[in-house]
């Protein structure tokens, strides 16, 4: 089941590997018998652009198509921008999979780590307008 509540919750979740996660901020998430399994933080929305946070135990494509439907049709946006760790070869794999493209490297975001700087245009973005046909997911 996909949700967007409770966001507090959902949010913690998504920032257990100790990021920060700072409202004002919507989300949504796969919930599997109860547990999270998946979820997604979004803020920093500029009309063009929101910054999207992922944490995942394994992805489905249907969240993956309401995530896109969300950033696309409902918030308006042309482009998802996220950050992972330099060091966290496992989000960057990850990160290319769902079709985004590395833009830039932010020495020492972490503090003790770079960040790298990836966005997903939608007309990049795999699980979007074509994947259900014309009208898209």
């Amino acid at each position: 089941m996909i949700v967007s509540e409770p966001r507090e919750e959902i949010a913690a979740w998504v920032g257990q590997d100790r990021r920060r996660l700072y409202p004002p901020y919507t989300t949504l998430a796969h919930v599997d018998r109860g547990r999270i399994i998946a979820g997604f933080v979004f803020n920093v929305w500029t009309a063009h652009d929101v910054e999207v946070s992922l944490a995942a135990d394994r992805l489905t494509l249907t969240l993956m198509r309401s995530v896109f439907h969300y950033v696309v049709r409902q918030l308006g946006c042309r482009r998802a921008t996220a950050r992972t760790r330099a060091d966290n070869i496992e989000a960057q794999t990850v990160l290319a999979r769902l079709g985004a493209r590395l833009e830039g490297r932010q020495q020492a975001y972490f503090g003790d780590c770079d960040a790298l700087l990836y966005a997903i245009m939608k007309e990049d973005f795999p699980y979007g307008l074509h994947a259900e046909g014309p009208e898209g997911a």
